[in-house]
């Protein structure tokens, strides 16, 4: 305690007679404290990557001041004090990283042209860079929207970028969060990418954050709708749904008239759930064809639909008539006619008002709700008539018909007689067409394997249908197509009893045992002539008409034969002429390598009167009708 009051007493006493002295080295001790710690003590500081890395200090002369000491990060000035428009000092001072910021304890100085004297310290804190989740990098994403990555904090210091299907992309950071432009990446859904995460100081090598091998998410899909797949609306719609195989966020949607493309009709579209609803806001005009296509469904997981969905449908006029059971010609004179429609038919309107029978009597009566049975009573035989469905006729909905709809038709002309049966039974048919006067006789299929022959005669059937009003007034056409039923059903020449039909007939040269294509055949020509019935009923078939011209057909030889009478070697002549065969007329004896007895042809014209000729088609099996069509009617003249 003596010794301290000794000293302060010393002091007052130095002082006192020091005066001068004391001041100025109280001065020098003030100022050399400010220097130190103004410049020579260090202002510490946390290096923040999502800062701005600002201090406050006050920096004299800014604009001479350069860096020392450490490259790694660069120093600004700012809020500048001016005097007569120049700095005379600043009081922020601003850290940016050269380079990628190094963890640990950096010393940043700046002086007046780098001096010595009056630097400034800055001791900088630096930590790691921020951490990223990247979850979301290793588990399935969606490619039609950007791909967010949190951040522990904001990132000011480095850009962020991620690559697939070799390409790359930029990603955008937003605060905590970087969002990655997945969309400019081109990925498809549901397929397997290598993806990486990069983090880049500037131009610096860019640091792998983290990569992996991930499928995207599968696409949505659309799986069913309420359109029709037969595309055609009957009814009067107000609204159309798409069900998807997930629950949907948004969709948009368009709806076009097919002959008016770029002109959208106004809909409401809604999603629930799994389910995307389109509200029609105006009636959709009927008879016209439109498309409907989402343009964009997106699932709640991000997934979308590949590619536009589009769906196009008719709005339906009235009932049209789909098909009716006859056709022009041929027709059943009480026949029952089906019409169907291709839609439901208004109940409270009865189709007897609708549906009308023109050239004959006819009852008409609702089978289904989509089919209309009409009866016809007892038309005559070759009677044209018509069916027609009048303008008006309404649908289930009441969509009536903005026109009317007729079917021309014709009642059967021929009549068709059983004039008798082969051995197993089968029938033996004739066809006749024409009211009187003398016959013209046509006959196939004597042989069974030859039905080229029957066929031919069926395709001349239906052209006197069709063509009735060429049929001679003054004559009759009778067409028997299968004289041998059995052997045509066995696919054999023969009967069912291994006899040729065309040796059984009563001439001059009839033999029980006959050369034919196979050589010589035991019983061949029948047990005695005519012990056939097919033949029988054939010769008595052709002995009680009388044609005045029989044309038998036959395979194979492209060439026709008339007998030797003269009448009929006339017709062959023309036939053969009009189809490019021979005229073998006169030459039968050196037609065949085998001798011809009891045939029917023969018969005919020795025994029973009839001018016959024979017409060898040039196959089995193939007729080509249309050939031999016109040939067929100059038999009738």
């Amino acid at each position: 305690m003596i010794r301290l009051k000794s000293l302060i007493t010393s002091l007052l006493i130095y002082t006192k007679t020091h005066r001068k002295q004391t001041i100025v080295g109280s001065v020098l001790f003030i100022a050399a404290f400010m220097y130190t710690a103004a410049f020579l003590l260090p202002t510490r500081t946390v290096f923040s990557y999502g800062g701005s890395n600002c201090i406050q200090k006050v920096i004299p002369l800014p604009a001479i001041h350069s860096t020392v000491d450490d490259s790694a990060f660069s120093v600004q000035f700012r809020d500048e004090i001016k005097i007569g428009g120049l700095p005379v000092a600043a009081t922020t001072m601003c850290l940016q990283p050269t380079s990628w910021p190094a963890q640990g304890t950096h010393i940043v100085a700046t002086a007046p042209y780098g001096w010595l004297l009056a630097r400034t310290h800055v001791s900088v804190s630096v930590s790691g860079p921020p951490r990223a989740d990247v979850r979301d990098i290793s588990t399935s994403f969606p490619v039609s929207k950007p791909l967010a990555i949190d951040l522990t904090e904001q990132d000011k210091v480095f850009t962020y970028s991620i690559s697939a299907n070799e390409k790359s992309t930029v990603c955008e950071q937003k605060n905590k969060t970087i969002e990655c432009d997945i969309p400019s990446l081109q990925l498809r859904q549901d397929t397997e990418y290598y993806v990486r995460l990069l983090r880049q100081f500037e131009n610096e090598k860019p640091s792998e954050l983290a990569s992996s091998s991930v499928r995207t998410l599968k696409a949505t899909t659309i799986k069913s709708t309420s359109i029709p797949k037969a595309g055609v609306i009957y009814n009067n719609p107000t609204a159309f749904t798409f069900t998807a195989d997930k629950e949907l966020a948004v969709a948009d949607a368009t709806l076009v008239q097919k002959d008016k493309p770029s002109e959208k009709l106004p809909i409401t579209v809604t999603v629930t759930e799994k389910m995307v609803t389109i509200a029609l806001e105006d009636e959709l005009a009927r008879e016209q064809d439109y498309v409907l296509t989402l343009t964009r469904v997106e699932a709640e997981d991000g997934s979308t639909i590949t590619e536009p969905y589009k769906t196009s449908f008719s709005m339906s006029g009235g009932p049209k008539v789909t098909a009716v059971s006859v056709g022009a010609n041929r027709v059943d004179p009480s026949a029952v006619i089906t019409l169907d429609f291709d839609q439901a038919l208004s109940e409270k309107q009865p189709v007897a008002k609708t549906i009308r029978v023109n050239g004959g009597t006819a009852t008409v009566s609702r089978v289904s709700d989509t089919r209309v049975a009409v009866s016809l009573v007892n038309v005559p035989r070759c009677t044209p008539f018509s069916i027609e469905v009048l303008k008006g006729t309404k649908s289930e909905f009441d969509i009536a018909t903005t026109e009317s709809w007729k079917h021309a038709s014709r009642t059967l002309c021929h009549t068709v007689s059983r004039i008798g049966t082969s051995i197993q039974g089968r029938p033996i048919h004739a066809y006749m067409f024409g009211n009187g006067g003398p016959a013209t006789l046509y006959v196939g299929a004597i042989h069974g394997n030859e039905v080229s022959s029957q066929y031919i005669l069926e395709d001349w059937i239906n052209e006197l249908e069709a063509n009735y009003s060429r049929i001679p007034s003054s004559g009759r056409v009778v067409i028997v197509p299968s004289v041998n039923p059995d052997g045509v059903a066995a696919g054999t020449r023969n009967n069912a009893r291994n006899v040729n039909l065309s040796r059984n007939f009563p001439t001059d040269n009839w033999v029980e045992d006959i050369d034919d294509t196979n050589g010589t055949v035991k019983g061949g020509g029948g047990s005695k002539p005519l012990s056939e019935p097919e033949a029988k009923v054939i010769a008595d078939f052709s002995a009680s008409l009388q044609p005045r011209l029989l044309v038998s057909y036959h395979a194979i030889g492209s060439l026709v034969v008339g007998d030797p009478g003269g009448y009929s070697a006339a017709y062959a002549k023309r036939y053969a002429g009009m189809v490019g065969y021979r005229d073998a007329t006169g030459q039968s004896a050196d037609m065949f390598d085998y001798s011809i007895t009891g045939s029917y042809e023969d018969w005919t014209y020795q025994k029973a009167g009839i001018p016959s000729m024979i017409v060898e088609l040039g196959s089995y099996s193939y007729r080509n009708f249309s050939h031999h069509k016109e040939a067929f009617w100059a038999m009738l003249k």
